[in-house]
């Protein structure tokens, strides 16, 4: 079991240490939580691209390269994420457990102070930040955003929730858009720069086989210097029951259609019956085992994958699926017999038990990545919880048949999407 120790070291600030002596490598992550929200969301996003690209102690890619390799190939990068209806920007930078340098080096305190410089200590020009760099950045932001209509498969999906969430906070990308990307300047940059060290609730993960006394010393010390403002709150409106079903259809040039369906699950972290939920996800759509797997793919033929997810932080199960346009209604329908079945609890003991294995070897899989095991843990902060991956793993083992139907039935339909190809088109 993973030995954490979790504290806050700052006022809205937390440094948890996950203790691992399995990797030859650790991680320290650092990560700023602040609210979704339409008119900052491109801005936040363009933040870890252009911090990564230097520090006043190495004012270029090419030095902060030179010692990332000095620092035998440490990695050091950052992103931006949604959970719930926060939005995340974090950095983070991997290198060489101290067990393993050659010469007795602290690699944790080292990097962590690279790390820092790239956060706290960027190269500014008057003030503000390089009108080129931001220029580059801004360009390759525009390229994400843009890169997001040529995975169909992922734009359905986020045209649904748009759509299902239209009025909340989740319907916003946390890229952002074009023309928010396009109006970034220097100083809006900067700006956002401040207001992030200033005000954003941080979450510190460092995993490694060592304690890590000289990162939380030094990410202390940092934070406490600062001038910080209120913390922002970063609250998640979860809408537990569905209104009229809503069916949303867009035409474009695409070989497969996709038919995406949103779900109001009536249950979100930091729920007790979450797993249940987890659980009854599973068994409808989220194995090779699963219902839809089973039924509509294999059985009928409806669809080409067909698969389910349960979006915990907000509360909401989504079934994805690639079709033939002209299966839409009988694939519709098959997926929504599925799922009646598993609130009737028309399933069986072995595929009941299938998920469980299924939903236990993705847990314990995350504990064999430093990545994941740093995501599972950022989520866990952002749920108000700090469970292993082990413990949910337990979790989902001693659920009972009757609390997996209780929770399938509080799931209402809410908004269908679909998106065919250019109608008079064959697709």
């Amino acid at each position: 079991m993973d030995r954490i120790v979790r504290q806050t070291i700052s006022e809205g600030i937390r440094f948890t240490s996950i203790r691992d002596a399995r990797f030859k490598q650790s991680l320290l992550s650092v990560n700023f939580l602040l609210p979704l929200q339409r008119e900052t969301a491109a801005v936040n996003a363009l933040l870890p691209m252009v911090l990564r690209r230097g520090c006043e102690d190495y004012p270029d890619m090419t030095a902060l390269n030179s010692r990332l390799k000095e620092l035998y190939g440490a990695r050091l990068d950052g992103g931006v994420i949604k959970r719930g209806e926060a939005q995340i920007v974090s950095f983070y930078c991997e290198m060489l457990d101290n067990r393993y340098a050659l010469e007795g080096e602290d690699m944790l305190t080292e990097c962590a102070s690279l790390l820092q410089s790239v956060i706290f200590r960027p190269v500014l020009k008057n003030g503000v930040f390089d009108e080129n760099e931001v220029a580059i950045e801004r360009h390759n932001l525009s390229d994400l955003i843009d890169a997001q209509l040529n995975d169909k498969r992922a734009y359905a999906s986020r045209r649904l929730k748009e759509e299902m969430c239209r009025d909340e906070a989740f319907g916003i990308s946390e890229l952002g858009s074009r023309e928010e990307a396009a109006a970034v300047t220097p100083q809006v940059l900067t700006d956002a720069w401040k207001r992030m060290l200033a005000s954003a609730q941080v979450e510190i993960f460092l995993i490694s086989e060592g304690e890590g006394e000289g990162c939380e010393r030094l990410f202390t010390q940092t934070f406490r210097a600062l001038s910080r403002t209120q913390t922002a709150v970063c609250e998640t409106q979860v809408i537990r029951h569905a209104g009229k079903v809503k069916t949303v259809e867009e035409h474009l040039p695409v070989s497969q259609a996709k038919l995406v369906m949103g779900f109001r699950a009536g249950i979100a972290t930091p729920d007790a019956d979450v797993p249940a939920m987890q659980l009854a996800c599973n068994i409808l759509g989220g194995s090779p085992n699963s219902k839809l797997f089973a039924n509509v793919r294999e059985a009928l033929s409806l669809c080409y994958y067909c698969f389910s997810r349960f979006e915990r932080q907000k509360g909401l199960i989504l079934i994805e699926s690639g079709i033939e346009s002209a299966n839409y209604q009988k694939a519709r329908e098959a997926i929504l017999a599925q799922l009646a079945d598993v609130q009737a609890g028309d399933f069986t003991d072995d595929e009941m038990k299938a998920a469980v294995m299924s939903l236990q070897n993705s847990y314990m899989e995350i504990s064999d990545s430093l990545a994941e095991l740093s995501a599972w843990y950022l989520g866990q902060a952002v749920a108000g919880t700090m469970h292993a991956p082990s413990e949910a793993a337990q979790e989902v083992a001693a659920l009972s048949r009757e609390e997996v139907v209780a929770a399938a039935r509080k799931i209402e339909p809410d908004t269908f999407y679909l998106l065919a190809g250019e109608k008079g088109e064959e697709v």
